[in-house]
């Protein structure tokens, strides 16, 4: 984690103010843990109930300590403003539920096989690594293979004026943080085609969770998002972070098809779409002729797949 100024860099500032974030995910993720394990199944009895308030709960408590974060180190005044992003969640974690529903029935129904199959416990018996460290190789190798999908999802979303149609309510977001980062709750349904069907029949890949690496994927989406002067640095070159996604919704013209990638960047760098920030690098964001939804119907009809593609479109690509 680094705080940008105009001093040279100091990296052992940098390296304590990860230790410090990496142990706030743990004791947030021990707490929703303890919430979810003990307090919910003894106080809810429906199933549908209980994983609908596990997840608004899970993520009240991923975005406070980013909340936190930027409303001690914000770093762009427009996206200091909050509000407008709860709401709309509301609606897109209600929808993603069934969506998520929805795509473990068809790789079921499908009968989706992979085909590799990697587990902790064959490779550990055939490979002389210490257990952490092929846990770590296992975990980060799906998160890789995962990007590598996103990756060119998300290019297709910025490609194809149908789903950008989806997409663009995203990248209306004038004041971009941690909250207000929402999606359109239908871009959900587009991911099962061209990720979650995919990826059911390529690889699996089975591991023991690692907590503290468990509870960083769960707060990244909104991570990269976060208004702040906390970043990680120089660690963006490996993985992706809110300095290096921002440019990705900037209004600068030479940031416009660039940064694709959510966790890793090698895949930018290989398909020609990186663009690391320089020093203090924090832009604008937003689409200039596109509204940013205010209002549950903005929200819900802002998407116009139908009409003919708009300056926002031509612009972006």
């Amino acid at each position: 984690m680094k705080i940008a100024t105009k001093s040279k860099s100091n990296y052992a500032v940098l390296a304590i103010g990860l230790v410090v974030l990496l142990i706030v995910f743990e004791i947030i993720f021990r707490v929703k843990n303890f919430l979810f394990n003990n307090w919910l199944p003894g106080f809810i009895d429906s199933s549908f109930w209980r994983n609908n308030i596990a997840g608004y709960l899970g993520f009240m408590l991923t975005i406070l300590p980013l909340v936190l974060i930027e409303l001690v180190l914000p770093n762009e005044k427009d996206s200091e403003d909050h509000k407008g992003g709860m709401l709309f969640w509301v609606i897109s974690i209600q929808a993603n539920y069934f969506i998520g529903l929805l795509s473990i029935m068809l790789i079921q129904y499908l009968n989706l096989g992979p085909v590799v199959h990697l587990s902790f416990q064959s490779l550990s018996s055939g490979l002389f690594l210490p257990p952490l460290l092929l846990n770590i190789l296992l975990i980060v190798s799906s998160l890789l293979i995962f990007d590598f999908f996103y990756y060119w999802f998300h290019r297709l979303q910025h490609t194809v004026p149908f789903f950008w149609e989806f997409h663009k309510t995203h990248h209306s977001i004038r004041n971009l943080n941690s909250v207000v980062s929402y999606h359109h709750f239908s871009e959900e349904l587009w991911r099962i085609p061209f990720v979650a069907l995919p990826l059911a029949i390529l690889i699996r890949i089975d591991a023991p969770q690692l907590a503290i690496l468990s509870s960083f994927y769960a707060f990244y989406g909104q991570f990269i998002h976060m208004n702040s002067r906390v970043s990680l640095g120089p660690l963006r070159r490996i993985f992706a972070d809110n300095v290096y996604h921002r440019l990705h919704h900037s209004i600068e013209k030479e940031h416009y098809n660039k940064n694709f990638a959510a966790f890793f960047p090698v895949w930018d760098q290989l398909f020609g779409t990186v663009h690391f920030p320089v020093k203090d690098e924090f832009p604008k964001v937003g689409l200039d002729d596109v509204e940013q939804p205010r209002t549950i119907k903005e929200y819900l009809f802002h998407p116009t797949p139908f009409k003919k593609k708009n300056r926002s479109f031509r612009k972006k690509n």
